[in-house]
């Protein structure tokens, strides 16, 4: 993963807070005919930082919303087509792909960008293209969990403090529940570390940049967790 395609520490505690802020208020202005319930997954991916929105329903297709390389408001629909093949499919051999036959039955995708002026219309954009996906049902009003949000910017907040003389980059895949697998810290050859969750409570944050290395771990509670935005610090160790 190159460097640009990532955001630092610094960029990463500022910019979701912000860009959820936005989402949030653009929800409330459109309701869906489906299971409102949907989450934002936090994504670093082909020079395009920002939220996936995931929704708990089946979608054949899914959005993007964050800022390019060059900062600019963008959104990233990605179209899936086809069915999915029923079984593994041998894809490298000793690092090198193995070339086959694609089966008509196999999923083809189709990606295209859209680049915005200012961000309220990036966030529209994005509500309405979503809406877009689900015609039939019920109109809710579109419900995102805070819970685990919080705790994440909060987690971010507090490694940057340890980190801020490194500032490193911190690498997002998109993916269901990934603190508990750790998001990626990088910066120089040599220098690299995680930032983990560990339920039910705990953040660990583990850096070396020989040859100075950074083990700590701390406790985030947000006793009220979808109503109250402050988060208190337990058991903070080295």
């Amino acid at each position: 993963m190159r460097p640009m395609a990532c955001p630092r520490l610094s960029e990463a505690k500022v910019f979701l807070p912000g860009l959820r802020r936005d989402l949030l208020v653009g929800a409330s202005r459109f309701p869906i005919h489906a299971n409102p319930t949907l989450d934002l997954l936090p994504i670093s991916e082909g020079g395009l930082f920002g939220y996936e929105l995931l929704p708990d329903g089946d979608a054949r297709a899914y959005l993007i919303i964050g800022r390019d390389a060059q900062g600019e408001p963008t959104l990233r629909k990605t179209v899936y087509a086809g069915g999915a093949s029923s079984g593994l499919q041998l894809a490298t051999i000793d690092g090198r792909a193995v070339s086959r036959r694609v089966d008509r039955g196999s999923v083809n995708t189709r990606t295209s960008e859209v680049k915005f002026v200012d961000w309220p219309m990036a966030v529209e954009s994005t509500w309405r293209q979503f809406l877009a996906l689900f015609p039939q049902g019920p109109c809710r009003p579109i419900a995102i969990p805070q819970g685990p949000h919080r705790c994440l910017d909060e987690a971010l907040s507090i490694a940057y403090s340890y980190l801020a003389i490194w500032d490193p980059f911190i690498m997002f895949c998109g993916l269901p529940n990934e603190a508990q697998q750790g998001f990626a810290l990088f910066r120089e050859p040599g220098e690299h570390g995680e930032l983990v969750f560990q339920r039910p409570d705990i953040w660990m944050l583990r850096w070396r940049a020989p040859p100075h290395a950074v083990y700590e771990s701390w406790s985030i509670a947000l006793p009220d967790i979808d109503v109250s935005s402050d988060a208190k610090h337990l058991d903070s160790a080295s």
